[in-house]
């Protein structure tokens, strides 16, 4: 789970609301910037983010926070709404050899 949370590549697989993601930058070994874009239901606007994630592996439990910045060289699109990712994450718990519990928190400002 916390290697298909990683790969943008794969997150059209699964995410059926996506519209397209993208690592920007890899600043240490555990964090990176990146693009995320996705669908939003009629009347709204698409909204999009860009994120400094951060990752911790600690054993069979692992960690990504994520929170919004800002990129000089890629500003807010006129076609989309920029949100804001006031702090985001996963907690990944290993309950055996092929099982996990994951925690979702999303404490974000979608802009409208």
């Amino acid at each position: 789970l916390y290697d298909v949370l990683h790969d943008c590549r794969y997150r059209p697989e699964w995410d059926p609301n996506v519209i397209e993601t993208f690592d920007i930058a890899r600043l240490t070994a555990n964090a990176d910037v990146g693009y995320y874009s996705w669908r939003c239901p009629k009347p709204l606007k698409n909204r999009d983010v860009l994120t400094l994630r951060s990752w911790l592996p600690m054993g069979s439990d692992y960690i990504i926070m994520n929170y919004s910045v800002k990129h000089p060289k890629y500003p807010p699109r006129k076609d989309m709404v920029r949100a804001v990712s006031i702090q985001t994450g996963y907690l990944i718990q290993g309950t055996g050899a092929n099982s996990c519990t994951i925690t979702y928190l999303a404490q974000v400002d979608p802009k409208g």
